[in-house]
């Protein structure tokens, strides 16, 4: 688990010196209900752990209940309505009853692995270990691509700006090496800059 957080500590870390670098809005990035969504992880406490605070664990079993329950409720049939257990069982060769046994048990255990497996490869997209990882590094997860997308833009905004094959490309590329703070007021100011000179091409 420490170590779990450890990375999820450095993912946190990366993308806000990201966010500072390329200028964009947190909330607007880094959005909670879509976390929540992609993870299965509660919205509060996708809240929290981005604030760096510690959590409770759920049990195994009950992580697994609740993240069939989020699956069936945020992935529904294209009639709007949800997967029966009788589909999702369908599916892999097993039945509804014995999902919905699962998702009604009060016991700690979980589905066996390959009913696990067969649950998640129901819901297209759903990565395998959906339902049974733990918060920390089920938020990890749904972080990484907000992370490429971030490491996309700092790319062409670098590759924009360090393109240049005169003084003034030198004069950029050794600008790579200032500090966070001196960077972002680069940035803000070359933004601006270009910004004003599309304002009079269209003039």
């Amino acid at each position: 688990m420490r170590d779990s957080q450890a990375t999820l500590t450095e993912t946190l870390r990366r993308l806000e010196t990201l966010l500072q670098k390329t200028g964009r809005d947190h909330d607007d990035v880094v959005n909670v209900e879509s976390l929540s969504y992609e993870s299965g992880v509660p919205p509060e406490i996708v809240t929290a752990l981005l604030r760096g605070e510690a959590v409770p664990e759920e049990d195994f079993g009950a992580r697994i209940r609740s993240r069939i329950t989020h699956l069936r409720e945020t992935r529904r049939r294209p009639d709007g309505n949800r997967y029966s257990y009788n589909e999702i069982g369908e599916h892999f060769g097993s039945s509804g009853a014995a999902i919905s046994a699962i998702v009604n048990s009060g016991g700690r255990s979980g589905p066996l692995a390959a009913t696990q497996a067969g649950i998640e490869s129901f819901f297209f997209g759903t990565p395998n270990g959906f339902l049974s990882a733990e918060s920390v590094p089920a938020l990890d997860a749904a972080l990484q691509p907000v992370l490429r997308e971030l490491e996309r833009g700092d790319e062409d905004c670098r590759d924009a700006l360090f393109g240049f094959d005169d003084v003034r490309g030198g004069a950029l590329r050794r600008a790579q090496g200032l500090p966070e703070h001196s960077w972002k007021v680069l940035n803000a100011t070359l933004k601006a800059l270009l910004e004003q000179d599309e304002l009079e091409d269209d003039r």
